[in-house]
């Protein structure tokens, strides 16, 4: 075919073309695999998946069932339509999984639930490739008991994705320490000379955003705010909540998500006379003032019952999971539920489990070549013996148990918040 297009042309037809096509051309002839697995391709071909308005964007959903991790790609759309399964290729010695977040395709995923096991990993469910961390530096062993925060996220000017870990030692007084992954170089480096000055709430969920990771924290004067971690300056920053949230009760907690491409938090309580959630989005990024209150949703309204946010859509419903397990979405024009046809379980460990985040299918990984694959990363986890690894201490479980099964973050709380090994 390059008798007869210019390599312009073949770009332009390629970058079209989606994932699993791309992957079976990479079989036509070595010139087309170079070009498709050449970094500047892989990047071409997000950036015109990014910009093309008219494809609908999609949704990953992660549900436990049995024994197993189940990960779906489902369409973003009024149907809710399943698009792909993802075969989960890792084990954990833990029940499941921590999603620490999703950016260009990649997942980062912590087996780090109760049982502590330093393992991290990048992996791109499309094209089944994904690395494995190196073990990070401050591990149990070292350092006795400890809290640790992730974040991901990717760097646009050094084409770099980043893992920012934050961990805290003697029940997070003092400075924590701070360590940064980058992919290029597939090591950790020091970073606790930036000096974090807040406590980052255990479980706080991340929400990568204007190329940076951002979470909720806990300052020394005791009211809640913003931190980011700049993945282009590798620095920190700080942003307030809307005003109503920056001191809230120990009941009603506090999620950041993506909502439209913008910084959003969903405030919510399953219990007492304001059970319910509200969904705020910052207008203008990094101004205070622009936050807007999206909508609230009273589930008296609604019956009562368990209910828990998980995401917001691009019409502004809110994904939640019931207590009977089915997904629900909340319409916040027809002030209506709608069931999404995802059917699930009462168990806890199913409620706590079920996670929904943003998705693009990407070719990210591919230029690593074969050295790069699930089969690899398998071969290298840790194998599953309790002596390899700790739970958390018998507060550090009571507080676990009364924040999951309360389905709470523990907000408000340091104590019996550090995992060991």
């Amino acid at each position: 075919m390059a008798d007869f297009f210019s390599e312009e042309i073949i770009i332009n037809i390629l970058q079209r073309l989606p994932v699993t096509a791309l992957l079976r051309c990479t079989s036509v002839c070595k010139s087309w695999y170079t070009l498709i697995t050449s970094p500047e391709f892989i990047s071409s071909h997000l950036h015109f998946a990014a910009d093309c308005k008219k494809r609908t964007p999609f949704l990953l959903l992660r549900r436990r069932g049995g024994n197993s991790e189940r990960y779906y790609l489902n369409s973003d759309n009024e149907s809710f339509a399943q698009i792909a399964t993802f075969e989960f290729p890792f084990r954990s010695i833990n029940s499941w999984f921590t999603i620490v977040g999703s950016c260009n395709g990649l997942l980062c995923l912590s087996d780090d639930r109760v049982y502590y096991m330093h393992t991290v990993i990048l992996w791109n469910p499309c094209i089944k490739k994904s690395v494995l961390l190196p073990k990070p530096n401050l591990i149990y062993s070292s350092y006795g008991s400890f809290m640790q925060i992730l974040g991901f996220g990717f760097d646009p000017l050094a084409s770099d994705y980043k893992v920012i870990r934050i961990t805290y030692v003697d029940c997070g007084r003092g400075q924590p320490q701070v360590e940064l992954y980058r992919l290029s170089t597939g090591v950790w480096q020091d970073l606790s000379f930036l000096a974090l000055e807040y406590v980052i709430y255990n479980r706080s969920r991340q929400a990568y955003v204007n190329k940076a990771t951002h979470w909720i924290a806990r300052c020394t004067d005791c009211y809640d705010l913003i931190v980011l971690f700049d993945m282009c300056g590798e620095v920190f920053r700080e942003m307030m909540l809307p005003v109503s949230l920056v001191d809230i009760g120990p009941m009603r907690s506090k999620d950041l998500v993506v909502y439209m491409e913008s910084l959003a938090v969903i405030e919510w309580s399953v219990l007492g006379q304001e059970a319910g959630f509200c969904v705020w989005v910052m207008n203008e990024y990094g101004v205070d003032s622009s936050w807007t209150k999206h909508f609230s949703i009273d589930l008296h309204e609604f019956g009562g019952g368990y209910v828990r946010p998980l995401w917001v859509r691009k019409h502004g419903d809110v994904i939640t999971v019931w207590q009977d397990g089915h997904l629900i979405a909340y319409d916040r024009d027809d002030a209506e539920v709608k069931d999404l046809g995802v059917h699930g379980s009462r168990c806890e460990d199913y409620l706590r489990s079920v996670h929904v985040d943003g998705y693009v299918k990407s070719l990210v990984l591919l230029e690593k070549g074969s050295c790069f694959s699930d089969a690899v990363t398998r071969s290298k986890l840790p194998a599953l013996r309790t002596d390899d690894c700790d739970s958390v201490g018998s507060h550090g479980s009571d507080c676990e148990h009364s924040s999951e099964s309360g389905y709470k973050h523990g907000h408000g709380s340091y104590g019996g918040l550090f995992v060991r090994q």
